[in-house]
């Protein structure tokens, strides 16, 4: 399936993209992609993740478990409440995005940059963080239980829990 399809299939109320592959993504004119709380569990979004830099994507409650992210950039992104527990997102690249409630836990997250991101109640626990950033990221009430190789840099944290259970609280202006 194109992107066109899915988006027309989205706005005649389908949800369900379960095992879905886009194929094609050719709409170079579009500035906003509204895809939020359809289910994505073991779909090929690489198509589309891959060519939305400069579009505004809407992922808010979306299933998006298992999925294979990589090197997807997303700016102004909005995740917020998503489950995109155990998706590979190895250096993906999210500026001023917002994945406030999302659950990220057990997913893969090496070297991926968490610019300017609001994480503030994400689920990490789990989590592989090698060499991951969170630069000005707010980290308000996150979960980094048992989330190994975890680099704060200069993330705002407060009352984060932190991988060994302990609460963390950094105040750096974001």
């Amino acid at each position: 399936m194109n992107v066109e399809q899915l988006l027309r299939r989205y706005a005649d109320g389908e949800r369900d993209f379960t095992g879905v592959e886009i194929v094609e993504f050719r709409l170079r004119h579009l500035t906003e992609i509204n895809l939020s709380g359809a289910d994505f569990r073991y779909a090929n979004l690489q198509k589309l993740v891959r060519y939305t830099e400069g579009i505004k994507l809407d992922f808010s409650g979306a299933n998006l478990r298992g999925l294979n992210l990589e090197y997807a950039h997303f700016e102004h992104a909005n995740f917020q409440k998503a489950d995109l527990s155990y998706t590979d997102m190895w250096c993906a690249a999210l500026h001023a995005a917002d994945l406030s409630d999302a659950d990220l836990s057990g997913a893969k997250l090496h070297e991926a940059i968490f610019y300017k991101v609001n994480l503030s109640r994400a689920n990490f626990s789990g989590a592989h963080l090698l060499d991951t950033h969170f630069d000005y990221a707010d980290l308000t009430e996150a979960n980094f239980s048992y989330a190994r190789k975890v680099n704060f840099g200069n993330a705002y944290l407060q009352d984060t829990i932190m991988p060994d259970g302990s609460l963390g609280n950094v105040s750096r202006q974001i």
